[in-house]
């Protein structure tokens, strides 16, 4: 099983572009692949919805797949792993390297809090509060947004966390958002079982689900801009 994470040296994932040659057709196997990848994800998606370590790969490997694009007049240029990894203790769990139209360089933490229990979350938001010791510009927070309308589950550093003076910004992880994430990097871990290489998975990716579409990748996007 193929895995992905920012201890991989394999990654980031340099862009490249749809190939003009490729029809719709050519992407069968592939649409094939993804259509039996969310059906298996669908029934445990609840209990999947508050796995860090899965969404947050399959997300960097969607964000991987737009290095060199602008989208939304920001580039992402690069993604880097957080430092020093001993004190991140992978909470923050990558940087997005963003190019403003100013030329103006942002470095975009990306956390994902997945988790119901606020105890923990706190914790951890306690701990978010000096990100910009890691080099970060703007901190994003994802977390389910059912757990964000419940005042009894948001954790008491919240607020000052998402404070003008720190400056952490919060965006909704939708259920059909981590259903994606999850079937994406599933779709790459199962590729030699669905006979697929990475190269057409990703061309199949640039030209028939392009991240440039995708609201949540536009959310984020838009932090480096505040």
């Amino acid at each position: 099983m193929t895995t992905f994470s920012l201890h991989d040296d394999k990654l980031p994932i340099k862009m490249i572009s749809p190939d003009p040659q490729l029809s719709t057709s050519d992407f069968d196997g592939v649409a094939a692949a993804f259509a039996i990848e969310r059906q298996l994800w669908l029934p445990t998606l609840s209990q999947s919805s508050e796995d860090k370590q899965k969404i947050a790969a399959g997300l960097l490997l969607c964000l991987s797949l737009a290095i060199g694009q602008t989208i939304d007049g920001v580039k992402i240029e690069r993604i880097d792993r957080i430092y020093p990894p001993g004190r991140n203790q992978g909470l923050i769990d990558f940087k997005l390297v963003c190019r403003l139209p100013s030329e103006l360089q942002v470095d975009l933490g990306i956390c994902i809090l997945p988790f119901a229990d606020p105890q923990l979350v706190n914790a951890a938001c306690n701990r978010l509060l000096v990100y910009k010791d890691f080099g970060i510009d703007r901190l994003c927070l994802l977390r389910q947004s059912e757990l964000m309308t419940d005042f009894r589950q948001l954790p008491t550093c919240l607020p000052k966390l998402l404070s003008a003076d720190i400056g952490g910004h919060f965006i909704p992880l939708k259920s059909s958002d981590i259903l994606a994430i999850l079937v994406v990097l599933a779709v790459f871990q199962h590729k030699q079982q669905y006979e697929l290489s990475s190269e057409l998975i990703r061309a199949y990716l640039l030209q028939m689900e392009p991240l440039s579409n995708s609201e949540l990748v536009k959310n984020i996007l838009a932090i480096a801009q505040f």
